[in-house]
């Protein structure tokens, strides 16, 4: 899997592009500003299965 990096410049000229490669492949692409990473698109329901993720493994320590 390649890794994408953009821009928030390239992001606001392309976003409904890249919403579109996003469903597409499913890769994640990394946005940045100013050269430094502020944040990661991932489909929607890669980001549902990682917050149950870490509910689940926030209820497993509680109950240590």
């Amino acid at each position: 899997m390649v890794t994408k990096i953009i821009n928030v410049s390239e992001l606001k000229a392309k976003l409904a592009g890249l919403l579109a490669q996003l469903e597409r492949d499913g890769a994640p692409i990394y946005v940045t500003l100013h050269g430094k990473p502020k944040a990661v698109l991932v489909k929607y329901e890669e980001y549902e299965a990682l917050l149950d993720k870490l509910d689940d493994l926030e209820d497993i320590l509680s109950m240590k």
